[in-house]
């Protein structure tokens, strides 16, 4: 069905068929296996849902307004990253996000904040930061859907943060907009806009693409792979607390080391100069 002429063309049929062309983009996840177009109405879907595994984030709660996968995942990943720098957008969607972050500076901190966020049961998740820009080995978010609701969470966790064992005043607690990718990509958040040519993206992927309605929680296998990721993970960046999570035992062997040698060697040296001096000053060798 032709949603109608748009485009820089005039009516230019080329142009319109390019502006509403979305299997075009689409075909990397269709050829992959994981999309398909559906017979019954032809809008693409995910051909076999799965719980993600491989994550390094325990998610606490769940908000059912959220579509990260299409919003994040297809429109800007699949669309957005794709175009010229002057077209590119952040999802609409995606620009009424606020989220409240807390950087735990330790493992004890980061299990500290899960306990935390199951008390508080506010939609959020935690976990180790492998992203190449973000600063900091742990972190937790809490999601909100405006900014005014943003500043009352961000005034909530602070005081929380505060007292409590493992966090504390010293724990960094921000309110930030959106995805950080998003501001990597497209630079300071508060200058983000929306354009016409996105609003007919996001409402062609809207209306063809099919979200995966169900409610999914993680498997408590899931959560001790999640668990055991970020004891290893702080083990392997030099974080000592992970030894509270290991009955005190090292994860592995400490290696044979020989720098007491070059001590001894400097004592003996030392030694060796005093009786030296001794033996100017007396003649013989105490």
């Amino acid at each position: 069905m032709i949603e109608g002429k748009t485009g820089s063309f005039g009516d230019s049929y080329y142009q319109m068929v390019c502006d509403n062309d979305i299997i075009s983009k689409f075909r990397p996840l269709l050829r992959s296996g994981g999309y398909k177009i559906r017979d019954s109405d032809g809008k693409i879907c995910v051909v076999t849902p799965s719980m993600a595994w491989e994550t390094p984030w325990h998610h606490i709660a769940h908000d059912d307004f959220l579509d990260c996968q299409r919003w994040h995942s297809i429109m800007f990943d699949l669309f957005s990253r794709t175009m010229p720098p002057e077209q590119a957008f952040v999802p609409s969607a995606c620009q009424q996000c606020w989220k409240v972050v807390v950087r735990p500076q330790t493992l004890l901190g980061l299990f500290a904040l899960m306990h935390l966020q199951m008390r508080l049961d506010r939609p959020s998740k935690c976990g180790i930061e492998i992203r190449p820009n973000v600063f900091g080995l742990y972190g937790g978010y809490f999601y909100n859907h405006s900014l005014e609701e943003g500043l009352e969470c961000y005034k909530l966790i602070r005081a929380e943060v505060d007292d409590t064992q493992h966090l504390g005043e010293k724990v960094p607690v921000i309110l930030k907009r959106a995805c950080t990718e998003f501001e990597s990509k497209l630079g300071d958040s508060s200058k983000w806009e929306v354009s016409p040519a996105q609003l007919h993206i996001e409402t062609l992927i809207n209306k063809w693409f099919v979200r995966d309605d169900v409610a999914r929680k993680q498997s408590h296998p899931i959560i001790l792979g999640v668990h055991r990721r970020w004891i290893e993970y702080a083990y392997m960046n030099g974080d000592g607390t992970y030894l509270n999570f290991t009955d005190g035992k090292p994860l592995y062997k400490p290696y044979k080391t020989y720098q007491h040698l070059v001590k001894a060697k400097k004592s003996t040296r030392e030694n060796a100069f005093k009786n030296f001096a001794r033996q100017a000053q007396y003649g013989y060798d105490l």
